[in-house]
């Protein structure tokens, strides 16, 4: 199930641990199918990690462009969340969000990989990233097979806004491998890839994950796809 579209969200987030297995269940049951059912959206991806000192949890949503993520359709379940949401959003902890496009890619992306790393980082807006160099950098390290960087996008949800904005990176770089000691051990080089010619204003942040569970749009099931939001009549206009 390798689909990659034109944008990605990316979600990095703890939880309570007296709720963390009521939280693995509503991500699979629930919460990642509802948003990959919605018009758009390709595949949705969760990844674990025991490592200290990172979110254990990272969530990737692929999208076939970035409008989905102002779509109205998107909108509707993050505003009007399920009661199970409703309970578990306060139990979210080190949460980072953040919405993008994505600017280049290399590799074999052929296929899903087993294992991810992930860097994020902000530049100063007169310095962006030498895109083409830094994923060959990257691309080149051992146990890395495919490399794709986004730039991320401004908005944030209301309902979003209790979390950190100061928090959210201007860039995200995605490297897949097939283990996750594997892309561990080549943080450094990815780091170094990054202050040379990522152009950040201070030291990456770089997490890495083993994948364990992802579904497909195709695969979401019927009971789970809202039905489109009612359409807002404006009395004035008459539309």
């Amino acid at each position: 199930m390798a689909l990659f579209g034109c944008a990605f969200l990316a979600l990095w987030n703890d939880v309570d641990a007296d709720v963390e297995a009521q939280y693995e269940r509503w991500h699979t049951n629930e919460h990642v199918p509802e948003r990959v059912g919605i018009p758009g959206f390709l595949a949705g991806r969760r990844y674990r990690s025991d490592a200290a000192g990172q979110p254990r949890y990272f969530t990737l949503y692929e999208v076939a462009d970035a409008v989905v993520f102002d779509s109205a359709a998107y909108r509707d379940v993050i505003d009007r969340p399920t009661p199970w949401s409703a309970e578990m959003r306060p139990r979210l902890r080190s949460v980072v969000r953040a919405t993008c496009t994505t600017l280049a890619a290399m590799g074999d992306e052929s296929q899903d990989r087993v294992a991810l790393a992930c860097a994020r980082f902000s530049c100063t807006p007169d310095a962006q990233p030498q895109t083409e160099a830094l994923l060959a950098a990257c691309a080149g390290l051992a146990g890395v097979r495919s490399v794709r960087i986004g730039n991320a996008l401004e908005s944030i949800p209301q309902a979003f806004q209790q979390w950190s904005k100061s928090a959210a990176p201007t860039h995200v770089l995605l490297i897949e491998g097939d283990d996750e000691g594997a892309l561990r051990a080549a943080s450094s080089g990815i780091a170094a890839a990054i202050a040379v010619f990522g152009h950040a204003r201070e030291a990456a942040i770089i997490d890495a994950y083993t994948l364990v569970f992802k579904i497909a749009h195709a695969e979401v099931d019927d009971s789970l796809r809202r039905a489109p939001p009612p359409l807002t009549i404006d009395a004035n206009s008459g539309h």
